[in-house]
């Protein structure tokens, strides 16, 4: 029986998907164009096409990430939530949620990231674009032209309390409550 030849985006999704389960098995080390073509069945050039370099379809796997949650967050926000509280509920909520799911992989692929020149300043790009979505979701909070400013601060908050809960180290429930009273507090702090 003949497979069905996928097309270039049906092909790119499989080596992505298939690029994580890589990394998750193997760790990021493994995880080379040449090894995802082999595990792929496919030849080193598709998996080149694709993607050129190693360092591109780190950057390709991390981006698929970010996006995902910053899709989701604003349409949670957009759709469920009015008030102050809902908005940085879900905010929070939906960040701890990805925390938990693909947070060893993503912290593996920003890592191996940051080993290319290029890339060295990744974590400060995800800070930066972090704080451009939260802007756009707290725009009314911006009464005294600070606002981001304590954006930085909120997500540096965010970030290292979902690192610490995903270590066992503060209980979920307590990490998502503090969190919200504090940002609240930030957020209505002008």
């Amino acid at each position: 029986m003949m497979r069905k030849r996928l097309s270039k985006d049906e092909r790119r999704q499989q080596l992505l998907d298939l690029s994580l389960v890589i990394l998750e098995r193997d760790g990021a080390d493994v995880l080379t164009l040449a090894t995802l073509a082999q595990e792929a069945g496919v030849t080193k050039p598709v998996a080149y096409s694709h993607f050129q370099s190693r360092a591109n379809l780190l950057y390709q796997l991390y981006a698929r990430f970010d996006q995902r949650l910053v899709d989701v967050t604003r349409q949670r926000v957009a759709g469920q939530a009015r008030s102050l509280q809902e908005r940085v509920h879900h905010v929070v909520a939906l960040y701890f949620d990805c925390v938990r799911q693909c947070g060893p992989q993503y912290e593996a692929i920003v890592s191996a990231l940051m080993a290319y020149p290029e890339y060295k300043d990744i974590r400060t790009d995800i800070r930066n674009s972090f704080v451009r979505v939260y802007r756009e979701l707290f725009s009314d909070c911006d009464t005294d032209g600070c606002l981001s400013y304590r954006l930085v601060a909120i997500f540096g908050a965010i970030e290292e309390v979902a690192k610490a809960t995903m270590e066992n180290q503060v209980p979920y429930d307590q990490a998502v409550g503090t969190l919200e009273r504090l940002i609240i507090s930030a957020l209505q702090e002008a």
